[in-house]
């Protein structure tokens, strides 16, 4: 037995960027965005249009701290008129903090208290999102939760809430065209990771491991060509395509071990976060082999051919797109990694996995992690 739910509609294409007037039509919105010029022109368009917003605000960084949130807060509660929308242009940074505004709003005891306090989030009608990315990996247009780092306390927290999903993605690749390398092949792997993530789940079910296989092939297909062609639009598609894929698949199921493991990798070591939750991947791949034969058969369907083979595939993959395989590239020591390995075992994404830690261990020695 199994439930599948996903409320977003999906808005994809080329140059459907245009869909955000007739979706704003008659209502009253702020942008959060990020504060890069490249994306002040599509604030720019909508600050001249016939419906402006009632504020712009660009002061989103990469991973949203707590202390970022609370100043977008205070400008929040600066607004004197009801805001219907919160448009987020930008990538999962900006859709994340959409959703931390829409729902505590300018209360920022409800934020601290859900962040230091580790209270339930109180979230009472939230303000409705709708996301545009400007990047293809977080797939957060399609869920219903949103990372919160609190970088002084090296904590992140995960906010979710059943009422916090975007009431529209609006998925425009050719908007995706003037993105770095660095940031394609980094948001590309994030997507791979949570469709891998997605099937060798305790919650994975028949709609999420379809979706999540499809998200699978397009990448490991086109992230390494769209690496040497930047500004292929249909390449972009490709892998934006896979991005909402990998989004209808983990949105039911949440993300398991390699993003467990990812996240002191990231707060301690500096490390992005589609790289420090993929670079697990092969293993993870290759500790499957007998663990469970349903998640075994859906994993071999992505690469063709039995898990060594295919977690081989994938460490030649990754290593095309230069990513670091073993502990001595990301520069963590074995003993912190052997406690980063045991906190993420316990944790709750931790828990999602189907597999273990002694096969997960012996899986890392033999595909050279040390």
């Amino acid at each position: 037995m199994w439930n599948y739910f996903n409320p977003v509609e999906i808005i994809f294409g080329k140059n459907r960027f245009q869909e955000v007037h007739n979706a704003l039509k008659d209502k009253s919105y702020i942008i959060i965005t990020h504060p890069e010029e490249i994306f002040k022109k599509y604030s720019d368009e909508l600050n001249t249009s016939s419906n402006p917003p009632l504020a712009i605000m660009t002061e989103v960084q990469p991973n949203p701290d707590y202390k970022d949130i609370l100043e977008l807060q205070k400008k929040f509660s600066s607004i004197k008129k009801n805001v219907d929308y919160i448009l987020a242009i930008g990538g999962g940074s900006v859709t994340d903090t959409a959703k931390a505004i829409a729902a505590f709003k300018e209360n920022q005891e409800y934020l601290t208290d859900f962040v230091r306090n580790k209270k339930s989030p109180k979230v009472e009608n939230p303000i409705k999102i709708i996301a545009v990315p400007t990047t293809s990996g977080t797939s957060s247009e399609l869920t219903c939760w949103a990372t919160i780092w609190d970088k002084e306390k090296n904590n992140k927290l995960s906010l979710a809430h059943k009422t916090l999903y975007a009431e529209k993605a609006i998925i425009d690749p050719s908007i995706m065209v003037d993105k770095p390398l660095g940031l394609t092949i980094s948001t590309g792997l994030d997507a791979l990771s949570h469709s891998m993530e997605s099937i060798w789940n305790i919650n994975a079910n028949p709609v999420s491991a379809s979706h999540a296989i499809q998200a699978s092939k397009l990448v490991l297909e086109n992230l390494p060509l769209l690496s040497k062609d930047l500004k292929s639009v249909e390449l972009r598609s490709n892998i934006a395509r896979a991005c909402v894929h990998a989004g209808l698949a983990f949105s039911n199921t949440k993300t398991a071990i390699s993003h467990n493991l990812s996240y002191p990798i990231t707060l301690n070591y500096g490390v992005q976060h589609g790289i420090a939750c993929s670079f697990t991947l092969p293993i993870v791949t290759r500790s499957m082999i007998g663990i469970d034969p349903v998640a075994e058969e859906r994993l071999q369907s992505i690469f063709n051919s039995n898990l060594e083979v295919g977690s081989s595939k994938l460490s030649d993959f990754m290593r095309s797109l230069n990513v670091p395989l073993n502990l001595n590239e990301i520069k963590v020591p074995v003993q912190e990694w052997n406690n980063i390995v045991d906190d993420a075992f316990l944790g709750e994404r931790g828990k999602n996995f189907i597999g273990n830690k002694e096969s997960f261990t012996k899986s890392a020695q033999l595909m050279g992690l040390y």
